[in-house]
């Protein structure tokens, strides 16, 4: 006789877009995932990984107890307790002998999914005086960091997609990754919909990307520049803008510094010499600028395509400046952008936060001498920091919620480096690549077996939106919330733990729902009213606008052009030419089916269950490979055996493949490309950003390389 199946309401945190969904339940686990129809942002929309909710949460490879790894490499279950215990003890003895520095802390995407995690495992992570703090954040996106602190950041606000006549994406792939690059609301919620319904009422879309990507088949315009050379187009659009006095000269005058030396120093890169290094048409160039330029409303955002490859800092910087130029921000008397409803409202004003190069004064690493920015150290240096012999070598490391194993460049660094630590403790419902390799692994709760809200989301709404969460199916007996694991084992080290201002009381754990209800204290909506919304609840507007500049801001200005920038352009404008050993350029791509690493080991969820190389079928021709053929791909770092596939949407002379795929230690979802990433050349300064898109790569027939 088949069981009551029940339907319950919540909402997917597998990325930013938090859309709505009603699970089927059944004998206590997931049935089905269906969009929900009542949620007012989500609509009804889900990707195909949110509609395998279940097997993320009950499927095979699922924790359903903490491990510690044996003398002997096994791993066995230990209850949490046990664990914590451990936990605390060895790395007070690390602490102890070796210094707080010995001990790092790494943040990976998925913490940012549960509103408890991110303030949980920073309360910890102070309470253990270290300074060693690494997040994703520094593998894919750290360029935006290094231009607030260079350019300085307007307050007044942002442009919004809704109202918006031009939008222009680069190096990003919504319709796919549901991220339109920079946190700022737009096209988050159901992508491909939301660009069409824009496109109707009168928004122009521009996409630069060197593939047709699902985003680009919908742009009005599409630039397809060499993979690398994104620092030279942007170079070039804001050549044209500036040229035909197409900038917004009040804005800039009245917020920005040095547009002579931007002016001059994109003096040279006509359409002509974009076209040279870019080999993009310069008729195309001119007509996206003109369009961009005279658009009324609309911002230039950027993604991990542009943030992750060669010039990455100069790149981001070049975005900026053409909002900036164009002004696209909001004004004194505007409509605010205000979302904050769970979080506490800052008031936005028409005024200048000035460059700070806080960069300069933070944290001093001992390797290369790089600093800390906004608090955290480059992951591009995690590997050294663990490797490099002396007295606060890094020792003892907590990953929580990322998989730095499958992440990191230069893969077989490192595993070195993680295999080589005194104590590798990894926050992971699934045996990653990392949870392999580590002596203690926590089981945390999943998405649907913990209270939630979605404070630390609403910038990604487009609109004033909040929804709260309830547990929907009971957790295995062997797990723990993430919060709560870090709340322990402050307890258990005699730290303190503070969180929200005030410090807990190990001795009087509160409830998640407490948490989350302290959370909401500065906010705008009052948490039984969020609890009481099914279906989430909009707010609406606020009513608030844009306030005029205070006295003290006088003066501040935008850096369009500092020296140092310059520098940095002058040198992307010399790219490596494309040719002799590594003729190709291998590019960031992202799929449906995955977030980074979560998604990969879902039975028949990646289509084909692997990572291609993906070749335009031209190139497959003049080498002689096969379509489904083995190549061996090859760089200056390392190499790598694939499965070769056809891709017309790909320009010639590049090969598309996604990050966070691989396997250590016989297991092999795929195949990881930081086999092809390293440290040798293309590192940023100031973030120690290593080129981990637009890779100089050589194709070569498997065989050929059996033979060599």
């Amino acid at each position: 006789m088949r069981s009551e199946t029940v339907r319950r309401t919540s909402y997917c945190r597998l990325c930013a877009s938090s859309c709505g969904v009603l699970l089927d339940i059944e004998d206590g686990r997931i049935r089905d995932v269906l969009g929900d129809a009542q949620h007012p942002i989500s609509g009804g929309y889900t990707c195909p990984k949110g509609r395998r909710g279940a097997d993320l949460t009950h499927g095979p490879g699922r924790l359903t107890t903490s491990m510690r790894r044996t003398a002997d490499g096994r791993h066995e279950p230990i209850a949490v307790p046990l664990a914590v215990a451990d936990i605390a003890t060895r790395l007070r003895r690390i602490v102890d002998e070796h210094g707080p520095d010995a001990v790092a802390l790494f943040c990976g995407t998925q913490q940012n999914f549960a509103a408890l995690t991110p303030p949980s495992a920073r309360a910890w992570f102070r309470g253990t005086g270290s300074h060693k703090l690494f997040s994703t954040m520094t593998i894919d996106q750290s360029a935006k960091w290094v231009v607030a602190e260079r350019m300085g950041t307007y307050l007044g606000g942002r442009q919004r997609f809704a109202d918006a006549d031009v939008w222009l994406l680069i190096g990003t792939n919504p319709v796919v990754s549901g991220n339109g690059g920079d946190g700022d609301g737009a096209v988050v919620q159901n992508p491909a919909t939301t660009l069409r319904r824009a496109r109707e009422r009168g928004l122009t879309l521009i996409v630069v990307d060197p593939r047709r990507t699902e985003t680009a088949a919908l742009a009005d315009i599409h630039l397809a520049p060499r993979p690398g050379t994104d620092a030279v187009m942007l170079a070039g659009l804001l050549h044209v803008i500036l040229a035909e006095g197409l900038h917004d000269p009040a804005f800039c005058e009245r917020h920005a510094a040095g547009l002579p030396a931007l002016r001059a120093a994109v003096g040279g890169v006509t359409p002509a010499v974009v076209e040279r290094i870019c080999d993009v048409p310069a008729q195309d160039v001119r007509a996206a600028a003109r369009v961009f330029g005279k658009g009324n409303r609309g911002m230039a955002t950027s993604g991990t395509g542009l943030c992750m490859g060669p010039h990455s800092n100069v790149a981001e910087h070049l975005v900026a400046a053409l909002n900036v130029v164009c002004g696209r921000y909001l004004r004194e008397g505007e409509r605010a952008d205000d979302r904050a409803v769970l979080t506490r409202h800052v008031p936005a004003r028409a005024e200048v936060a000035a460059p700070a190069r806080a960069y300069e004064r933070g944290f001093r690493s001992r390797v290369g001498g790089v600093r800390a920015i906004r608090g955290e150290l480059p992951s591009g240096i995690l590997a050294d920091e663990i490797l490099e012999p002396g007295p606060d070598r890094v020792r003892a490391l907590v990953v929580s919620g990322g998989n730095p194993a499958t992440a990191l460049p230069d893969r077989s660094k490192a595993l070195r480096a993680l295999r080589s630590l005194d104590l590798l403790v990894c926050v992971d419902p699934y045996m990653s690549d990392t949870a392999r390799l580590a002596h203690h692994i926590i089981a945390p709760t999943t998405m649907y077996e913990r209270a939630d809200h979605t404070a630390i989301m609403e910038s990604f709404f487009p609109s004033r939106f909040a929804q709260f969460t309830s547990s929907v199916v009971t957790p295995p007996a062997g797990v723990v919330d993430d919060w709560r694991f870090f709340f322990d084992l402050a307890a258990a080290s005699g730290q303190p733990f503070k969180f929200a201002g005030r410090i807990l009381d190990p001795s009087s754990p509160p409830t998640s729902t407490e948490l989350l209800a302290v959370m909401t204290e500065r906010g705008r909506l009052p948490f039984d009213e969020l609890v009481s919304a099914e279906h989430g609840r909009l707010v609406g507007d606020s009513g608030t606008v844009v306030a005029p500049p205070t006295p003290e801001a006088a003066g501040r200005r935008l850096e369009l052009m500092p020296d140092d920038v310059r520098a940095e352009l002058e040198d992307a404008l010399q790219p490596s030419p494309v040719a002799g050993d590594f003729p190709f350029r291998l590019v960031v791509r992202r799929i449906r089916e995955a977030v980074n690493s979560t998604g990969i080991r879902v039975p028949g969820l990646v289509p084909g269950g692997g990572n291609p190389a993906r070749v335009h079928p031209d190139d497959l021709e003049r080498l002689g490979v096969a379509d489904g053929a083995q190549v061996v791909l090859r760089s200056a770092s390392g190499s790598l055996r694939v499965t070769a596939r056809a891709d017309h949407t790909l320009a010639r002379g590049a090969v598309s493949m996604t990050h966070c795929f691989g396997g250590v230690d016989g297991d092999a979802a795929g195949v990881n490309v930081n086999n092809l990433t390293g440290t040798l050349d293309g590192v940023q300064t100031i973030n120690a950003m290593p080129t981990l898109s637009a890779v100089p790569v050589a194709i070569v027939p498997a065989t050929e390389e059996e033979d060599s």
